[in-house]
């Protein structure tokens, strides 16, 4: 029997709320599962992206977590990845880096084998600009008889809500070109599973809370692969609670009236989430965290809305509002822009390390690219001795 431990969406390096706690919580949580693959003993651990919550993690953030991939290879237990779009880098990515230091490895197209019997593959977060001209083909396993898993980072119908999915599953599978049996999946911050098409997918779910509306425990799934047997569990990572709080303020109600609030809530060692509602009183935030901290919450998070107009969302999404970054990516894909131009935009938005006086090489460097690929299509097709003959592959 062949043993694997999922996890995704570990998001190292995200100061929640602007608090030192909250990133330290998100490397224990990181730790907890690493711990939990040891425990259960695996043959290999798989990531299905978002391994860091930026682009530009800090050097200690990516040092910790060496040291915790580190317990893994000295067990033998392999650390297999994807890129998430959280930390995309247009080149080269942290996994290929942390991959020098012998203690992971990034899955691809190509198979993967896991003691000859499971066949691991991986694509990595794809834009949406991107989408439709990816190629998805998977390599046929060593072993025809291998079970056939795929990593991905992607909102996926039916799994995801409609309007959080990005694209439908099935199409994913109609793509890859060999049968696949089951897909692990990463994007999502809650747990869902779901037969698309006669084939097992689920999202592990984040190791940590990323938003205030992730209320559920955290886990990560541990796949058991037998004979082409399958089956998985949910496994809980003991994380930090979040305790949720609203306060409806009336005209005169007093700092008095808050405190009693707070006091019906147990906050020891947790994160608060208070929502202020109702009328507007002299009562500020500033005054509501430093209560929640002083009644023990290792963190506070408040939202004021008192006064504000409450808007009707039943019908809309629910939830946090998607990232600037995403939305981009969705306008730029209703506007048919060219490869190059993609790749010109791509890299300017994206490229963290890229400073303003580069730009213009980098410009031209891509554009000369893109002209040189144009002059070796137009020679293929002179060779063929035949203008009105299609060059093959296009």
């Amino acid at each position: 029997m062949t043993k694997i431990l999922h996890l995704s969406d570990t998001h190292l390096g995200n100061r929640q709320y602007g608090s030192d706690t909250r990133r330290d919580d998100f490397t224990r949580a990181f730790e907890a599962a690493i711990n939990r693959a040891l425990q259960e003993n695996v043959d290999a651990v798989i990531h299905t992206g978002d391994l860091f919550h930026r682009r530009t993690p800090s050097l200690p953030i990516v040092t910790d977590c060496i040291e915790t991939l580190r317990k893994l290879a000295d067990e033998d237990i392999p650390f297999y990845g994807i890129v998430g779009n959280h930390d995309r880098k247009m080149d080269q990515q942290w996994l290929d880096l942390i991959r020098e230091t012998g203690t992971a490895e990034r899955l691809d197209q190509t198979p993967t084998m896991v003691n000859d019997e499971v066949a691991l593959y991986g694509i990595d977060a794809v834009t949406k600009p991107a989408w439709h001209a990816a190629d998805f083909t998977l390599e046929e396993p060593p072993n025809p008889d291998a079970f056939r898993l795929l990593g991905m980072h992607q909102l996926f119908e039916p799994l995801v809500p409609e309007f959080y999915a990005d694209h439908e599953l099935s199409e994913v599978l109609e793509r890859v070109d060999i049968d696949l049996d089951a897909l692990a999946l990463g994007d999502y911050h809650k747990t869902e599973s779901r037969i698309v098409d006669g084939v097992p997918a689920w999202y592990a779910g984040s190791t940590e809370r990323c938003a205030t509306d992730e209320l559920e425990p955290r886990t990560v799934s541990l796949l058991e692969i037998e004979d082409g047997d399958f089956e998985r569990r949910e496994l809980e990572l003991d994380t930090r609670e979040f305790e949720s709080i609203r306060i409806e303020f009336d005209e005169g109600d007093s700092h008095g009236y808050a405190r009693d609030e707070l006091d019906r809530h147990q906050l020891d060692d947790k994160v608060a989430i208070v929502k202020l509602t109702g009328e507007r009183t002299p009562v500020t935030s500033s005054d509501v965290y430093d209560m929640a901290i002083d009644k023990g919450a290792a963190v506070c998070k408040v939202d004021d809305n008192r006064g504000r107009r409450q808007l009707d969302l039943e019908d809309g999404p629910q939830g946090d509002i998607q990232s600037a970054e995403k939305l981009i990516e969705e306008k730029l894909a209703d506007q048919n822009l060219s490869d190059i131009a993609t790749d010109v935009e791509a890299r300017v938005r994206t490229d963290d390390d890229l400073a303003q006086t580069a730009i213009d090489d980098t410009m031209q460097e891509l554009i000369e690219e893109a002209q040189a690929d144009a002059f070796e299509e137009r020679d293929a097709e002179a060779d063929l001795g035949d203008p009105e003959t299609e060059v093959s592959g296009e």
